[in-house]
């Protein structure tokens, strides 16, 4: 029988946990590392040989000598930064190595051996490992492995996302990163994370030589590294090794749902992966042709292979995006929907296609059925950061403004720099000064110069809209009838609404914000009918429409307390759901 646990000095090992602690803090190890120092702490002070412990570290492998002394020196380095007097590991010469200090067994029944735990000494649940992956360097500057600099371990990121063991950061973060300072060290501190992945690309002929390392941030030290080579058309062979040796370095214990998961993002052509990775590439490049590009090369992959899902989920994204900034026609968002609905239906739990959908599903005046997903997947996914991100959308499309800026609180302790668009919560909350701070972290377009309009520093949003321009959709409508707004010229401004609120409107938020605008010109029997609207498709804003400046208004007229009771119910049922979904537990 084990131990409930093990302590020596000021540290404690508890293997149910699979964690170090030193006093309440806990100290991230790789799992091989963590069984190595379990190995050791259960001989004290007895010589553990080289091959014995290499046999029961890597039990079907052939591994060098070099392993087991890597994971010994990232020992070392986590018990000395850990303030740790003295040495803790003896290495025994050309034979191995002996655990030094003395040793406390700790039982849960009752204490076999020295003291038991005190009840607030108890072990938190083994918390899951923060990985990055960095973009991965091309040598010799070739453009034709270009596109797999970031699209490479973006992808791999992508399918990492699943697993509840792993905490993934983004690939924008780690691009930042990446450019700044790519000591591990440096990256550690500023991603919060526990491992990275950098690599190398290199071509010769028609072949690609891929070499990555995965290394324990905090200390520096090397966990394990990997090789790859293959023909340059051939390049699912790549992501297919590296993530099945992370998972195996790693030791992550999947679940049979994660190895769907894990099998559905593997495509089955490489011809197809090929060209999934170069319409990634192209979508980095946030504009609107790039973006007409990657539609272009997602349906040939699809070509290629009918059944690789995350390319269903991307190419919806493209169809919904150039829909709703007018590339394309109506007939997109058909597409979207029947490319997310393939997508779920190749891989139900596809972590990628849940993110992607949200915006979407939101948007066509099913926010409840999003929020109440979301939380469905919060249950098999809790260490998901994009997903929390989509909750706080969703939510705030019901009118939950408190549970959309908890979603967004959840989404920051996992990942702290993740973007969400919790800026428009905080708008409809009428809170101007948090507006500006959390929506200056994201592409600026409107809500920056609606929030200074609305708290009164009109002349300064009108000299910061002069400098600047915007895509397509219904963005200009609101820019140009604020800016005439701005400029005291009411009528010009009130036509341009109008004309933006008679075409269909993609965007129910854009829709809610045009409406202020028409209040603000003074035609409040029609602001507050579009509200009334709003709500029937989905979007609801008690608090806005009691609060707003703009819509302030809107009180003295007579149909405006069946509009609030109207939106006051829809909000209750909204959060009858998030009760009904285990929304309170999986935001706690």
């Amino acid at each position: 029988m084990e131990p409930q646990s093990y302590a020596f000095g000021p540290f404690r090992l508890v293997p149910g946990e699979r964690i170090l602690r030193r006093g309440n803090q806990v100290l991230p190890l790789p799992p091989k590392a963590f069984e190595t120092l379990l190995l050791l702490v259960r001989n004290p002070g007895h010589l553990m040989r080289k091959e014995d412990l290499m046999t029961a570290l890597w039990p079907d492998s052939f591994v060098e000598e070099v392993s087991l002394a890597s994971k010994i020196s990232l020992l070392r380095k986590v018990l000395a930064e850990a303030g740790a007097a003295g040495g803790y590991i003896q290495t025994v010469p050309k034979l191995g190595y002996r655990f030094l200090p003395p040793v406390t067994q700790t039982w849960a029944s009752g204490p076999a051996v020295g003291t038991p735990m005190r009840a607030e000494e108890a072990a938190p649940p083994e918390p899951a490992i923060r990985f990055i992956a960095l973009p991965f360097s091309v040598l010799n500057g070739d453009e034709r492995a270009g596109f797999l600099e970031h699209s490479l371990p973006e992808a791999i990121s992508a399918s990492l996302a699943g697993l509840r063991s792993l905490t993934i950061r983004s690939s924008l973060l780690a691009a930042r990163l990446a450019e700044a300072n790519p000591d591990p060290r440096h990256i550690a501190r500023e991603a919060d994370v526990d491992m990275v992945l950098a690599g190398t690309v290199l071509c010769e002929g028609d072949q690609v030589r891929v070499s990555a390392e995965l290394i324990h941030a905090p200390s520096g030290t090397l966990v394990g590294s990997y090789v790859c080579q293959t023909r340059l058309d051939n390049l699912i062979e790549v992501q297919d090794s590296l993530v099945r040796g992370i998972v195996e370095l790693l030791v992550l214990r999947l679940t049979e749902r994660e190895r769907r998961v894990l099998a559905n993002n593997v495509p089955a052509s490489a011809r197809a992966y090929e060209f999934y990775l170069r319409a990634n590439h192209l979508q980095r490049q946030r504009t609107l042709e790039n973006l007409s590009m990657a539609r272009d090369l997602y349906r040939e992959c699809l070509d290629e292979d009918p059944d690789y899902a995350p390319a269903w989920a991307r190419l919806g994204r493209c169809y919904r995006t150039l829909e709703k900034f007018g590339v394309e026609g109506p007939q997109s968002l058909e597409l979207a929907k029947w490319a997310f609905h393939r997508a779920f239906a190749l891989s139900p739990d596809l972590p990628i296609a849940h993110n992607l959908y949200t915006q979407f599903e939101a948007d066509s005046g099913h926010a409840q059925a999003a929020m109440v997903r979301l939380l469905g997947q919060a249950e098999r996914h809790p260490n998901d950061p994009e997903l929390f991100g989509g909750l706080v959308q969703a939510c705030r499309y019901c009118g939950l403004l408190d549970e959309s800026v908890r979603a967004h609180h959840r989404a920051r302790r996992l990942d702290p720099q993740i973007v969400t668009s919790v800026a428009h919560t905080f708008f409809l909350l009428g809170d101007y000064e948090r507006t500006l701070e959390w929506y200056s972290l994201g592409f600026r377009y409107y809500l920056d110069l609606a929030a200074m309009a609305a708290a009164g520093r009109e002349a300064e949003a009108a000299e910061l809209l002069g400098r600047r321009s915007f895509p397509g959709g219904p963005f200009p409508a609101m820019m140009e009838s604020l800016r005439f707004f701005l400029q005291g010229d009411h009528a010009r401004s009130l036509e341009i609404v109008r004309q933006a609120l008679a075409m269909p409107t993609p965007d129910p938020e854009a829709k809610f914000y045009l409406t202020r605008q028409l209040a603000r010109d003074g035609e409040h029997a029609d602001a507050l009918r579009t509200i009334r609207d709003l709500a029937t498709e989905g979007y609801v804003c008690s608090t806005a429409l009691r609060c707003d400046p703009w819509l302030r208004p809107l009180a003295r007229l007579p149909d405006f307390q069946d509009v609030l009771d109207e939106i006051l119910k829809r909000e209750a049922d909204a959060r009858a759901a998030f009760q009904a979904a285990g929304g309170d537990r999986a935001l706690a």
